[in-house]
């Protein structure tokens, strides 16, 4: 609800689950919220939309839930590890690095 004096912002937005917007939909840097699913979207630099925020969390938070392909080349920094439920398949040209020290485990 926009308060009194106000304009609201409002962004693309779908309450379909699991609908992603179509990169000829956004600008980069342009925001879509998927309401359902609770995650937020962008376009970026390359042209290809992209979650940025939001979780995969469903049940009340009891169950976390992941893609099972890897769409973006990802670096695990120092300090953190990762999981993921699995099978995992990673695209192709798309790379995961797991530094030494770093665990990345899918189960």
């Amino acid at each position: 609800m926009a308060a009194a004096g106000y304009t609201p912002i409002q962004t693309y937005y779908s309450t379909t689950a699991s609908a992603v917007p179509v990169a000829g939909n956004l600008l980069v840097g342009e925001l879509a919220v998927n309401v359902t699913d609770k995650l937020l979207y962008t376009k970026d630099g390359s042209g290809t939309v992209v979650a940025i925020g939001g979780s995969g969390n469903k049940a009340g938070g009891a169950i976390v839930v992941n893609t099972t392909t890897a769409t973006e080349s990802y670096t695990f920094p120092a300090g953190t590890n990762g999981f993921s439920v699995g099978p995992i398949t990673v695209a192709a040209g798309i790379t995961v690095t797991v530094s030494s020290g770093q665990r990345w485990v899918v189960i």
